[in-house]
């Protein structure tokens, strides 16, 4: 068994201690494994699904608002009321994921996603489809925070940043395969039936994916911070074994933390306010500017540049072969290039290209461009915001930033929308500004924060 030393200490009245232990830092040593990548594709596909989930609802709004009667407001809600879902979820949920381990809430969050999806689709008025929005919502607003901390927890340290960007790369994967669903299902079906045959596909993709989750550990980092040493051992032990290596790290000092929500948000305010509000601004970037654009594309958008409903979904086709292929280039870049110089640069980019959609040109063509820079973003944005944090608290902060984010993220459509009602510009240099708040956080961090690439999460926290 690793060697670890326990000590006891106090910080600002809330007790706690530290495991001196070598089984982290041999997480980080040891080399890539087909474990890892099985254990990255089983979590990482949430990334996939989450998009799915979101762009579908864009695709078949339109048919969606015709056969239930929405009106605009109501429309935006869809959208918003899945964001307002994913805020209780993400408290609620990653606050359980630090208290009771990753492994039960991204299988219980899971579950309640594709239940939320799959009654989306026998929706039959505004009330029961807000209220179906809302638990899918909920269901994968945790699994961002559990899912995202027990990555981070178990990726060397020298692979994170690509595979904590390839991971969220993939969102335009799900985006694509929403896209090419609705596209067909609407040629299929007829209107009143093709957007709930959406809903119930997208259900059963995800119910698929609770039997793959079954077979996926702990996280190790989670375990120590809950002194079950021995269980940390043995799942590190079996990775090891697989890379038929045994590794010789030094020990590291990992703090062991069982406070209640409020103790945790202590820590969180006192202890860590810079990195909350650089992570946070982080989130509030990436929401606001992708839910809000991809609102206005079919509600706003195709009208001014004349594009029918069932050419919508080949629109978002473009616009997430784009994202894709940005964010694995960004992806393959920031553990190279590092997070800093490549956050400053997309954001700053991405603000100056919302305005080529006041241009006229091909509405495909522009929202390829804009999506290859702006859904970059994230494959950068999110590796620094979800790793700065020690992984006792990591799943409970993740899921306060995502709120932030969420909360932003749910308003920006009904904001973007209104103000395109008066004129689009307005809604344009909107979606300009929401950029900059992204640019000037990474910014003031290339000043007072820290280039994380390649260290370990032991040395960052």
């Amino acid at each position: 068994m690793g060697n670890f030393l326990l000590v006891v200490f106090t910080y600002n009245s809330i007790s706690m201690k530290l495991i001196e232990t070598d089984l982290t830092c041999r997480l980080d040593s040891i080399p890539w494994t087909s474990f890892h990548t099985r254990f990255v594709l089983a979590l990482g596909i949430t990334w996939v699904l989450d998009a799915f989930e979101v762009v579908i609802v864009s695709a078949v709004l339109k048919p969606m608002a015709k056969t239930l009667q929405f009106s605009q407001w109501q429309s935006s809600m869809m959208v918003s009321g899945f964001l307002i879902g994913a805020i209780i979820g993400s408290i609620l949920f990653g606050y359980l994921a630090d208290k009771h381990g990753r492994k039960k809430l991204f299988l219980i969050t899971l579950l309640l996603y594709s239940g939320g999806t799959f009654l989306t689709g026998f929706a039959t008025n505004f009330e029961t489809a807000l209220l179906f929005r809302v638990l899918a919502g909920a269901g994968l607003g945790g699994e961002f925070a559990a899912i995202q901390s027990a990555i981070d927890e178990f990726v060397p340290s020298r692979h994170r940043g690509k595979v904590d960007g390839t991971i969220t790369a993939l969102w335009n994967l799900g985006s694509i395969m929403a896209s090419l669903s609705a596209a067909i299902l609407l040629k299929t079906f007829s209107e009143e039936e093709g957007w709930r045959v959406a809903y119930f596909l997208g259900a059963v993709l995800s119910f698929l994916i609770v039997f793959v989750r079954l077979y996926m550990p702990e996280s190790p980092r989670w375990l120590i911070s809950k002194e079950r040493i021995q269980q940390a051992e043995e799942i590190v032990e079996r990775v090891e074994r697989e890379a038929g290596v045994k590794t010789a790290a030094k020990s590291c000092a990992v703090p062991v933390f069982d406070g209640s929500l409020l103790d945790a948000s202590k820590v969180i305010i006192q202890k860590y306010p810079w990195r909350f509000v650089f992570s946070a601004s982080m989130s509030w970037t990436i929401l606001t500017t992708y839910y809000g654009m991809i609102t206005l594309l079919p509600l706003i958008l195709s009208e001014v540049y004349g594009v029918p409903s069932k050419e919508i979904p080949k629109v978002l086709l473009f616009g997430s072969i784009g994202g894709l292929i940005g964010g694995l280039v960004v992806a393959s870049l920031v553990d190279k290039v590092g997070r800093v110089p490549l956050g400053i640069a997309i954001s700053l980019l991405s603000g100056l290209l919302s305005f080529s959609f006041l241009l006229g040109y091909n509405l495909n063509l522009t929202f390829f461009v804009y999506s290859l820079v702006a859904f970059s973003f994230a494959s950068v944005a999110y590796v620094v915001a979800t790793e700065i944090y020690p992984s006792y608290i990591r799943a409970y902060a993740i899921g306060l930033l995502s709120v932030v984010g969420r909360v932003s993220g749910a308003l920006s459509p009904v904001l973007l929308v209104n103000l395109a009602s008066i004129n689009l510009f307005y809604a344009i240099l909107c979606l300009s500004i929401f950029w900059f708040v992204g640019l000037l956080a990474f910014l003031l961090w290339s000043v007072f924060g820290m280039e994380t690439k390649g260290k370990s999460l032991e040395d960052i926290t």
